[in-house]
């Protein structure tokens, strides 16, 4: 499809507002490469690593004379890429044996993927309805350390919007969905999330950890957070928090617009459109079921 675009800046995930003509195409996820023939710049022992956890994974127990027959290398070789992912918690060893069952990295690197899918899921709907009702750009986020991974959206139908950007990670601090995420945590909890420092995106960007947190209460005691020019110029943003059953963050929504629309006497009835699309949501996630 011919996108004509007018750039006039960003929404909290860098995405350009742009006036479009149609939709954009949905974002694609990579899936994982099977093919028996390495890519030619392969590293051995990378893949043979990642071979193991494959294995694991499937076979659910490993002893060394396996890995070392899968690999086609010596029995001291394939127990030294086994130690490594003991060391890293993609395996551990039963007792003083030489069988080897997943670990706990793999286990926890399942259950985010199941729990990413299943919020993605649940937010589906109200995420498109949230979209319609507004007629705005809308995300739907979650906190990867201390940034705002962009996992989910729709995009307005307007002529001047702000696109999508699925798939991209900022810091949470510069966006406002972000910042709903990290208004909802303890102040502790924020403070290990940024031990070497903040990052700025534009001169508007909270620029230090103390910054953050005296701004953290402002969001917590709003309910909702904004981000006006913090990523980028030009564009506005509404972030709500999602919490499951049990009151826990895993979650936000995002709503951006360019920033002539989204003026601050529309901000009210935003948030509450998404406040109410985020407790839709919610309702639907069990404790522990989402880990954002």
């Amino acid at each position: 499809m011919t996108r004509i675009s007018s750039t006039v800046g960003d929404d909290p995930s860098g995405a350009p507002a742009r006036r479009t003509a149609g939709r954009a195409p949905a974002g694609r996820s990579a899936g994982a490469n099977w093919s028996t023939t390495p890519p030619p710049y392969s590293l051995g022992s990378v893949d043979n690593a990642l071979r193991l956890i494959h294995a694991l994974d499937e076979r659910g127990e490993l002893r060394v004379y396996e890995a070392a027959e899968l690999l086609g290398v010596a029995r001291s070789t394939a127990h030294r890429l086994l130690s490594t992912l003991c060391f890293r918690g993609f395996a551990t060893q039963r007792g003083d044996s030489h069988v080897y069952l997943p670990g706990p990295a793999l286990a926890d690197a399942g259950l985010r993927a199941l729990s990413r899918l299943d919020l993605r899921q649940v937010a589906g709907p109200p995420l498109r309805a949230l979209a319609d009702e507004t007629g705005e750009t809308v995300h739907l986020v979650v906190l990867e350390g201390n940034g705002a991974r962009f996992v989910d959206g729709v995009e307005s139908t307007q002529p001047l919007r702000v696109g999508l950007r699925v798939g991209m990670v900022l810091p949470a601090h510069a966006t406002a969905a972000g910042k709903s995420i990290l208004a909802a945590l303890p102040p502790e909890r924020v403070t290990d999330l940024y031990p070497r420092g903040v990052q700025t995106l534009t001169d508007r960007t909270l620029a230090s950890l103390e910054e953050i947190q005296r701004h953290l209460t402002t969001v917590a005691q709003a309910g909702h957070a904004t981000n006006h020019g913090e990523s980028a110029d030009d564009v506005a943003a509404v972030g709500v928090v999602i919490r499951d059953q049990a009151r826990h963050p895993v979650g936000a929504l995002a709503l951006a617009a360019p920033a002539e629309r989204l003026l601050p006497a529309r901000i009210p009835l935003v948030a509450q459109r998404m406040h109410r699309a985020a407790a839709t949501i919610g309702g639907h996630l069990l404790p522990g079921a989402t880990t954002g």
